[in-house]
């Protein structure tokens, strides 16, 4: 199969006007790209779909920690005391800060898609099942951004035309945040409709990940938006959906999940792929520390080379979430999340994220640690929380309990609760089982606990957009439509 990685010229697509905002994206530019060019047979559309799924692993390589985890007070700055993060930490963002505030690169993503869904109807293939695989996932991945975007940014572009030439003079303005919503929700089910069931591939969509993507949207819908009953039925629909793939189950060992031996397991339901030779990277590179920073003699470095990078350690777990994760000693994901190792000799005490943390080959660092968007763990955390709603405890302490199981080795860990006490055991359970997967900012608002439980944010519930996020200078230069953010300079 001929993977044409489609890199799309795309000035002003993401609301700026130029390249300018674009300029972290793992891309190459064309300066015009043509029909006859690009858009001949089938393969030239599978190429597509697989070069807009390479972009969209540019994107959340670094965005899904920033937007997910690092607001959420789960993180903090690490040995290397760049401060770097401080400002998502602190919550005290501005358009000064550069990272996570650049929507560039994600409506670069969002124009691959765009584009397969403007040529691929048109061209012939000997099969109509991977024809319309090829336009499932291009329903998806839109969907998938704007349901971040929207979450992140509020109002903002909706463009659902595609662009090929950096000649098109392209300045919108922000759109209402329901019109984004209204949209995800027709992507959603056209990706439904059109999804072979055939479709097994945890590296693109198939009919479970969108099933996970609509609960997740429609319990965000009914938590945050008013979304009423509707929304709690469609994403109980969805998760039957979920539950009956037969190719899905909770893993027995939580540590198997991320070993880098067992990628693509049963409990992956997305993932974005890091290979070695292919792409590496993500966040997981600062959270290890360099061998410089080692005061022990050789034999303790070589065991605890897990430890060892080239890069130095920007971010740690913060001491809440550390508190957390060591609160019940029978916790089996705490080693796999979290490196704490005191050296006698020296009485220096190090500490690190363990999670993906790839390979250590030949004196040298790989980061190929897959990193999962949807896990079978989240629906089973998702159907508890749902059926905490109804007001059905019994039915979502089952669920709950499905994974407390796994983390701690015994049966009915969590026993009755009321709805309240039910939603802190949930929120913790969040918290331990996705450290590190960019979770915790989205379950802290989603369950309602943003401005009790974060400190940064305790007494600013009334101001005004402080869970959104502000948009980068450079955005707003490059395209004078664009307005800040209200309630942000």
């Amino acid at each position: 199969m001929k993977r044409i990685l489609i890199r799309l010229a795309l000035l002003a697509v993401a609301a700026t006007g130029s390249v300018a905002c674009l300029d972290d994206m793992d891309v190459k530019q064309k300066s015009k790209i043509t029909t006859p060019d690009m858009w001949l047979d089938e393969s030239d559309a599978l190429g597509a779909m697989y070069g807009m799924y390479h972009q969209m692993r540019a994107v959340f390589q670094t965005a899904l920690i920033y937007w997910g985890d690092y607001r959420a007070g789960t993180f903090t700055g690490g040995a290397g005391g760049s401060g770097s993060g401080d400002k998502m930490f602190a919550n005290r963002l501005d358009s000064s800060e550069t990272k996570g505030t650049n929507w560039g690169s994600t409506y670069t993503a969002i124009n691959d898609a765009n584009l397969i869904l403007k040529h691929v109807p048109g061209i012939a293939f000997s099969s109509e099942s991977d024809k319309e695989l090829v336009l499932a996932n291009a329903h998806f991945v839109r969907a998938y951004l704007y349901y971040n975007i929207v979450r992140v940014w509020g109002d903002a572009p909706l463009l659902l035309t595609g662009f090929e030439s950096s000649d098109a003079k392209l300045q919108p303005s922000r759109s209402e945040a329901s019109l984004l919503y209204a949209q995800i929700g027709k992507d959603i089910e056209e990706a439904l409709r059109l999804m072979p069931a055939s479709a097994a591939d945890c590296t693109i969509a198939t009919r479970s990940a969108v099933a996970m993507l609509k609960a997740d949207y429609n319990l965000w819908l009914y938590q945050t938006r008013e979304g009423g009953d509707a929304a709690l039925t469609a994403a109980d629909e969805a998760l039957d959906a979920v539950f009956a793939d037969a190719r899905l189950k909770l893993l027995d060992s939580y540590a198997d999940v991320f070993d880098i031996g067992n990628k693509g397991n049963a409990e992956i339901i997305l993932t974005i792929r890091l290979a070695m030779g292919e792409y590496e990277g993500g966040f997981g590179s600062v959270y290890l520390l360099p061998q410089t920073r080692f005061y022990s003699a050789a034999e303790h470095i070589e065991t605890h080379v897990k430890l060892m990078n080239s890069d130095d350690q920007r971010y740690i777990f913060s001491p809440g979430l550390v508190e957390l994760m060591y609160a019940d000693a029978r916790d089996t994901r705490t080693p796999v999340n979290y490196g704490d190792w005191t050296d006698e000799e020296q009485g220096y005490r190090y500490t690190w994220v363990n999670k993906f943390a790839g390979m250590w080959k030949d004196n040298k660092r790989y980061f190929i640690s897959d990193i999962p968007l949807y896990r079978y763990a989240e629906a089973l955390l998702f159907k508890a929380e749902l059926e905490n709603e109804r007001g059905n405890t019994d039915t979502a302490l089952e669920y709950l309990n499905r994974v407390a199981r796994r983390a701690y080795g015994v049966d009915d860990y969590y026993a009755t609760l009321d709805y309240d006490l039910f939603k802190e055991a949930l929120m913790n359970e969040y918290l331990k089982e996705f450290a590190a997967e960019g979770k915790s900012w989205w379950n802290y608002i989603r369950l309602g606990f943003a401005f009790t439980k974060i400190e940064s944010l305790r007494g600013r519930q009334h101001q005004t957009n402080i869970l959104l996020w502000p948009i980068a200078n450079a955005c707003m230069n490059e395209n004078p439509n664009i307005r800040q953010t209200v309630g942000y300079n």
